[in-house]
């Protein structure tokens, strides 16, 4: 079956006189109902498909191709779009959080190109939001959040439990630490480090990908938070102590997979905040390292 023709089957295009310029694309044949629904104008005609005689059309699409560069904007549009038209207030520093209040109640939406989540301190907003978007888009309750981008949540009557678990295992298995001796601190205390160790220069690239895997670690992880800063320092040109000091934080995590982030319930939900920093500690640069760590209740909610 010819490009053509599988699109016009799907009925997703029809051809017209080019406007502006567009660069060229090429769609795919996988869709997704959720790209779909969303509106794009028009994509010029991928090479090798272009037809004697038609050289100045493109395709007028009907709907949007996954796996064109503009269709998850062009998705993100149409959702933003149900929002304001139901009145919610896009967060001004998170252009995927949105929020509505009600005569003191509250609902809070994040979005994640397709997926999203929603709380809120009304169930029957929730219920009323849910039956919304249904209506408008083609969508499936997933029910309460449990795995979540890497995350696993656990609600309870006590409180809700966030960790990495399965995502701390995939990295020890990784980069073969799964059977390492573990340690009882990320780090050595006192540890200082440069860019001019001395010793041989170690695999750049798996270095990277080590720090990688680890800062994506700390979002449930507050405690491995200065260790992977420290050694993210120097990724232009490992040393052997360098990935001495990582592999380290692989051997702490051998031990502490099952440690994460408690948010008890019922308890007094206050902001605490603690920071700290040293003086001209960096030896490359003497600049000072700083370090904070806010908390709601006992739950830490943001760190650096």
């Amino acid at each position: 079956m010819t490009m053509e023709n599988f699109l016009r089957r799907k009925e997703l295009w029809q051809l017209v006189e080019e406007g502006i310029p567009k660069l060229g694309i090429t769609p795919t044949e996988a869709q997704r109902k959720s790209v779909a629904e969303a509106n794009l104008k028009d994509l010029k005609v991928p090479t090798g498909f272009i037809q004697k005689g038609r050289e100045t059309q493109v395709y007028r699409l009907q709907k949007a191709l996954y796996g064109i560069k503009q269709a998850l904007r062009a998705l993100y549009n149409k959702i933003e779009a149900y929002f304001a038209k139901e009145r919610f207030n896009r967060c001004s520093s998170e252009h995927t959080l949105f929020t509505k209040k009600i005569q003191g109640n509250i609902l809070i939406v994040g979005l994640y190109v397709d997926d999203l989540l929603f709380t809120g301190n009304s169930k029957h907003m929730c219920e009323e939001f849910k039956s919304s978007m249904k209506l408008e888009f083609n969508m499936t309750d997933l029910g309460k959040m449990r795995y979540f981008l890497g995350v696993e949540v656990v609600q309870s009557n006590v409180g809700i439990f966030i960790c990495q678990r399965r995502y701390a295992r995939e990295i020890l298995g990784r980069f073969n630490m799964t059977e390492s001796n573990s340690v009882q601190n990320p780090i050595v205390p006192g540890t200082t480090l440069s860019r001019n160790e001395e010793g041989a220069s170690v695999n750049a690239t798996k270095f990277k990908q080590e720090i990688g895997s680890l800062m994506y670690l700390t979002v449930t992880r507050p405690n491995l938070m200065y260790g992977v800063s420290l050694i993210s320092r120097y990724m232009a040109n490992p040393k052997e102590s360098h990935w001495a000091a990582a592999k380290r934080i692989l051997r702490y995590l051998k031990g502490t997979i099952e440690y994460g982030i408690f948010y008890q319930q019922g308890r007094k939900a206050g902001l605490t905040a603690y920071s700290d920093n040293n003086y001209a500690g960096d030896l490359d640069d003497r600049r000072s390292t700083y370090g904070s760590v806010f908390l709601i209740g006992t739950g830490a909610v943001s760190w650096i």
